[in-house]
């Protein structure tokens, strides 16, 4: 409603606009100078206009969305919606014995849609954030059966309010018998306990302890009741994630999906992107900053300016990642990775740490090719070689070039490893961004990175 209100209402604007602009040998069209004759004279066209803008939303899935859409993908179909829709505005216009929209106007129209679309669906995505948070237009959840993975699950569904997806109720085995043919939860019928309890979704635990027969019942039960079904995996590095339903007449074969970076299109926007940040870091801040920060080290604790150390990159592949010293020189500062306090670091490391203006060094890795702005951060090769043994799919992450931030870093997974888990969260995040890259997604990170560089990370170390 808002976005056709706003087509409709800026379009007669526009127009107007337009013709109070033209020439007065254009007299013709200066007589329609009333929004009645306006609507009267282009009511055709402005038809036209509203079905493209349904026709292309229908067709990239503008309106559907569901409570856990992150913003970015909401951005992301927005932008395109509007790409497309500026075709059809400019294409139309040119049809007319009279551009409907000469260049500029028609150029004002298109990036005001887009700034009304853009602050409205701001408004309305923080809105509902905010009545999720608060306990209010909540969806429940019913979970069934447990694996690995499903206390995890859960524990994300508990931390994390502003989903809008309450947990409701989580079933095993015992929970679950056959009565006269009816699935029976508690002596109450599993139909009746979904429709009671008003669940609109449930969670299934892959490889758990049911029996086939009873999770086919549930399917079966669930969709009859429109609820929609939907399965955890036991691991969430499950290659299941990777897969994609396709046709053959009309037989669904599961296809193994492609990540986005595995498309060379995807590489070489990236890579010129990367080259475009870096000359410009390079012109406007490293070559006044580089000196000031080298000086300084240099003073705080003689010795090397820079620390190069071996780290693993792009398909595992070996480079030098180069960052400003931030500790006392040592032999063992290359092998031993750094803990919470650790005495090494200087006090002018301390600082750059916080800020994390110790990695300023590697836009030379991003000019080499070695690394990219945005992306998994590098570990060294021993660390590598520990944890892609006991974390499974680990070396996902290495599908992409390392970066010098990255989505586990403004999620807040950097700094000391403690234990196993915090490794596991880093990982998880790495391998979503892996699948999930998109420009924006590395627009989203830059931004917080930077936020995080004005105010300080109190996970760096």
């Amino acid at each position: 409603m808002v976005d056709i209100s706003v087509l409709i209402i800026f379009f007669f604007i526009f127009i107007k606009i337009q013709y109070l602009s033209f020439d007065q040998e254009l007299n013709y069209l200066l007589s329609t100078k009333s929004f009645i004759n306006l609507i009267s004279s282009h009511y055709k066209i402005l038809f036209l206009f509203v079905l493209s803008w349904f026709l292309i939303s229908n067709n990239i899935q503008l309106y559907s969305t569901k409570r856990n859409t992150k913003f970015v993908v909401l951005l992301r179909k927005f932008f395109f919606q509007v790409l497309l829709f500026s075709i059809v505005i400019f294409a139309i216009s040119g049809l007319n014995k009279t551009d409907i929209f000469i260049g500029y106007i028609g150029f004002i129209y298109v990036k005001t849609l887009f700034l009304f679309g853009i602050i409205s669906r701001l408004g309305i995505f923080y809105y509902f954030k905010n009545l999720h948070r608060n306990g209010q237009n909540l969806s429940n959840v019913l979970i069934i059966d447990e694996n690995n993975n499903t206390r995890n699950f859960i524990n994300v569904l508990s931390e994390r309010k502003d989903l809008g997806i309450k947990f409701f109720k989580q079933l095993k085995k015992e929970d679950l018998v056959f009565e006269n043919r009816n699935l029976m939860i508690d002596g109450l019928d599993f139909n009746l306990f979904l429709l009671e309890n008003k669940i609109k979704k449930v969670f299934v635990s892959q490889k758990g302890e049911l029996e086939p027969i009873i999770m086919n019942r549930i399917a079966r039960l669930s969709e009859a009741n429109l609820i929609p079904v939907s399965y955890i995996p036991d691991s969430i590095y499950n290659g299941l994630t990777e897969l994609k339903v396709t046709y053959i007449d009309t037989l669904p074969i599961f296809e193994v999906k492609r990540f986005p970076l595995d498309l060379s299109i995807n590489r070489a926007i990236k890579r010129m992107i990367d080259l475009l940040l870096a000359v410009l870091c390079s012109i406007f801040i490293l070559s006044w900053l580089f000196p000031i920060i080298a000086l300084r080290i240099y003073l705080d604790n003689k010795g090397p300016v820079f620390f190069v150390q071996q780290r693993n990159g792009l398909n595992g592949n070996k480079f030098n990642c180069i960052k400003f010293r931030t500790m006392f020189v040592s032999n063992v500062n290359s092998t031993k990775i750094t803990e919470r306090n650790d005495p090494r670091v200087t006090k002018f490391g301390k600082f750059l740490r916080k800020n994390s203006l110790d990695e300023l060094p590697q836009i030379i890795n991003v000019l080499k090719g070695d690394m990219s702005f945005i992306g998994p951060r590098p570990q060294m090769p021993t660390e590598d070689y520990r944890y892609r043994e006991i974390i499974n799919r680990y070396n996902i992450r290495h599908y992409v070039k390392p970066g010098i931030t990255g989505l586990s870093q403004v999620k807040g997974h950097r700094g000391a490893i403690d234990s196993l888990v915090d490794m596991e969260k880093r990982v998880r995040t790495d391998i979503y961004y892996v699948r999930n890259w998109s420009l924006l997604l590395d627009v989203q990170i830059l931004y917080q990175t930077l936020m995080l560089v004005i105010k300080g990370d109190e996970n760096a170390i």
